[in-house]
């Protein structure tokens, strides 16, 4: 889960620098013969940071909310009071479920943005899966092993190890004094012990990961993404006002920006003047009435009966032949 909200951050502000553009709020692309936005690198910066930071905010925040209070609490406050703003950071910290809060405050920043309604919801869509991913670590955390479960495999586990060195005294009677048993039965009981600790540990895996470097990873890839410039420029696309029918390419579909190409127009299909004069001076002939045929006698009745149908050759016959044997 943890790995997917790594690639989801990204994808968040990897769209938001690529498709910051002003002017094409409304239609996406801009009209024909319009001038092109100019774009305040301080705005943008600006803008583009406190997604950057917001993003964060949410990793931070769900490591928070998986981990003991007195453990990360202060770490919490402090990270939070120095990244993001002041009234940012003391909302989050004041919020009851605070990945949901930091989930609002992403929403707000992408919709500060200047881009197309359908860009900005293709950013959604990232957005909503970080709910999938907080809802999911909730349940994992909110439902661990019972205890009557863990102390009775405890007890279990250590009665077999007291009773176990009587099981192999009979083994160990070659050495002095059973010497042997001592470092056997010692190094069975390590390795089951582990084994059981293992098991509490897996029970709630959010306190053995460093859930507090994954978050600053995903702080300091979100700061470089936002940070990128393009080194060729580009423009937006420019919408065609003619009045040639137009239709939508597939490419323009999938890009999320309205491309338009001409339409061709549809070609007639001429035939040749001669077939055409060929069927003006032919005349159609009168269809030809056929006699009906008279029969007489037995060809009378095998007419209204219809040809006689083949009898159809018996299942197996042949396999069961009969021979008439010769005298």
């Amino acid at each position: 889960m943890w790995g997917l909200m790594i690639n989801r951050s990204r994808d968040v502000v990897r769209m938001g620098a690529q498709w910051y553009a002003p002017g094409t709020e409304k239609s996406g692309f801009l009209e024909e013969g319009a001038p092109l936005a100019e774009i305040d690198e301080e705005v943008k910066a600006e803008k583009l940071n406190r997604l950057s930071k917001s993003v964060w905010s949410f990793s931070r925040a769900l490591a928070r909310h998986l981990t003991p209070p007195d453990e990360d609490e202060e770490q919490f406050q402090k990270d939070v009071r120095e990244r993001l703003d002041p009234e940012q950071a003391e909302a989050l910290i004041a919020s009851d479920h605070r990945p949901n809060r930091a989930m609002y405050d992403i929403g707000c920043a992408i919709n500060d943005l200047p881009m197309h309604f359908m860009r900005r919801n293709q950013m959604d869509l990232d957005v909503a899966h970080f709910e999938d991913i907080s809802g999911g670590c909730e349940r994992i955390f909110g439902t661990p092993i019972p205890l009557v479960y863990s102390r009775h495999t405890v007890r279990a586990l250590t009665t077999f190890l007291l009773f176990l060195p009587f099981g192999m005294w009979g083994q160990f009677g070659d050495s002095w004094n059973h010497i042997g048993l001592i470092p056997s039965a010692s190094l069975i009981a390590m390795f089951m012990f582990g084994i059981e600790e293992l098991a509490n540990g897996l029970e709630e895996p959010f306190s053995i990961l460093p859930l507090i470097g994954i978050s600053n990873k995903i702080g300091v890839n979100c700061d470089e993404l936002a940070s990128f410039t393009p080194f060729f420029e580009s423009t937006p696309a420019t919408f065609d006002s003619s009045p040639v029918p137009v239709m939508a390419t597939a490419s323009s579909v999938q890009e999320g920006v309205p491309k338009v190409v001409a339409a061709e127009e549809p070609k007639e299909i001429s035939e040749p003047e001669e077939v055409e004069a060929e069927r003006e001076v032919t005349p159609a002939s009168p269809p030809v009435e056929k006699a009906a045929p008279k029969f007489t006698g037995d060809e009378a009745v095998v007419d209204a009966l219809g040809p006689k149908a083949d009898t159809p050759e018996p299942l197996f016959s042949k396999f069961f032949t009969t021979t008439t044997p010769s005298k």
